[in-house]
């Protein structure tokens, strides 16, 4: 990420400055931040525990966005991609929809 993006990303923790909290949560919240970008880029989708999906990492989501960059900003667990027409499940037809949104907005 660049500079400006880790500013946005890490300023979510300035809500405290408007709800009060303990230091002790905002020092988790900013764990929480930082370990969810960790877990993102480690290339897997799961964890796996006695054949059950105990964590799911949201890496397929990010690398869509990697792939296509003009699409998957957010996560799984906020659809503002859903809402705004950049979600990519990997078929073929969101595929298509994202090279058409690049030409729209001069990126491809």
């Amino acid at each position: 990420m660049r500079p400006v993006e880790h500013v946005f990303f890490l300023g979510s923790v300035l809500v405290h400055y408007l709800v009060a909290a303990d230091p002790i949560h905002i020092l988790l919240h900013l764990q929480y931040d930082a370990l969810t970008a960790a877990t993102t880029h480690t290339g897997f989708e799961e964890r796996v525990v006695k054949d059950k999906n105990r964590l799911n990492f949201d890496t397929f989501h990010h690398q869509m966005h990697r792939r296509y960059f003009e699409c998957n900003y957010g996560s799984l667990e906020i659809s503002w991609d859903k809402l705004f027409g950049s979600f990519h499940d990997a078929t073929e037809a969101a595929s298509e929809r994202i090279k058409e949104r690049q030409k729209t907005f001069g990126a491809g």
